[in-house]
């Protein structure tokens, strides 16, 4: 629920010795519950923690990904074979996001719908696995995450556009309008798993979340990419299409308006006072 806005009280105009004081004074910031919508949108001490746990476990992925020895010691700490750390690149990275879940390091374990404290839109991060040990997409291989409703019905939590498509998944233009081709590569795809969840989100108006994925040359971890979390998008239509002889599924995602990207009690505005 989106709360209203009452604007502030206006000051009345100050004395001549209250002036006179006043002079040279700095402005002080005032946090504030409430100003109009073009003030500055600050977040919550609560938010600003979680976002630490959150730099926290990447920081220990990275650490993990970057350097050898750790990643020995935590797998022998788990008793997993040492070996495996040996492998580069996407292998790598599944198998640092794996060792920091067995230890215990991923945040956000429960898959949630919606946004969740400690991310912002914009935020970017150069590994799969990194968005699976904070929880913004769990599912490892496949570009559409879903969990089970209360109705026994799946919904879709978020998408990831993984490029393993020839036409793409998601329109590499910036563009509050996107068309998102579904789950099935090189054969027909069908209307179940994560497909079946996404156009439940029709029905039961749920939003999804959205990574998409660039090319970065400027990439220590030469990954090469850059997952950037592009916000919550509704599903708003479904259909199935023909493309190189396959039936695919296509879905229509439009982003949410800006009140709507965040929790409102995660949010708090601020405003300046002489």
């Amino acid at each position: 629920m989106v709360p209203s806005h009452r604007k502030p009280v206006k000051e009345r105009a100050l004395s001549k010795s209250n002036q006179a004081r006043s002079v040279g004074k700095k402005k002080q910031l005032v946090k504030a519950f409430y100003a109009s919508e073009d003030e500055e949108t600050t977040f919550t001490s609560e938010w600003n923690d979680c976002h630490r746990n959150i730099t926290d476990a990447l920081r220990c992925y990275k650490k993990l990904w970057k350097d050898k020895r750790p990643r020995d010691k935590f797998s022998n700490q788990h008793k997993m074979s040492p070996k495996q750390g040996r492998c580069r690149g996407l292998a790598l990275d599944g198998r640092v996001a794996n060792i920091l879940k067995v230890s215990g390091k991923w945040v956000n374990t429960i898959k949630q719908i919606g946004c969740f404290p400690g991310i912002k839109i914009g935020d970017e991060y150069h590994w799969r696995g990194e968005l699976c040990v904070f929880g913004l997409h769990y599912n490892f291989q496949r570009g559409i995450d879903y969990i089970s409703s209360v109705e026994g019905e799946t919904l879709a939590t978020s998408i990831v556009d993984s490029c393993r498509y020839d036409r793409g998944i998601i329109s590499r233009v910036p563009c509050p309008n996107l068309i998102y081709t579904g789950e099935g590569e090189n054969r027909d795809q069908m209307l179940e798993g994560g497909n079946l969840a996404l156009k439940n989100n029709i029905h039961y108006k749920k939003p999804v979340r959205v990574i998409r994925k660039y090319n970065s040359d400027n990439n220590a971890n030469a990954s090469r990419y850059k997952f950037v979390y592009e916000g919550l998008y509704r599903v708003t239509r479904f259909d199935k299409e023909i493309e190189s002889g396959f039936s695919v599924c296509k879905f229509q995602l439009d982003m949410l308006e800006d009140h709507q990207q965040y929790d409102s009690k995660w949010k708090q505005k601020r405003i300046w006072r002489h």
